[in-house]
């Protein structure tokens, strides 16, 4: 298991914080921004651009488990946040 990566997310613009991942997961380390949102893609596909394409993220770790490589992104609601991503 790699190293756990602090990945800073810009308000209310989706961020990719893993690229082509089976497994791992995602833990909100500020609470400044209220709502954080998540989506994926497949391995290299295209960005999210809307901020409806992504589902609120639940209070505590994300789990990141896909059978094929995908693409994760966060959206930081309203100001700027950060998560950790263990992979």
């Amino acid at each position: 298991m790699a190293d756990p990566v602090l990945v800073a997310c810009p308000a209310d613009v989706w961020t990719k914080v893993a690229s082509n991942v089976t497994s791992g997961q995602v833990h909100t380390k500020d609470s400044r921004p209220g709502v954080y949102l998540q989506t994926y893609r497949g391995a290299g596909g295209v960005a999210p651009t809307l901020q409806s394409e992504g589902v609120q993220m639940a209070p505590g770790a994300t789990v990141i488990s896909a059978l094929a490589g995908i693409d994760v992104y966060v959206w930081a609601a309203g100001v700027a946040g950060k998560v950790r991503v263990d992979l």
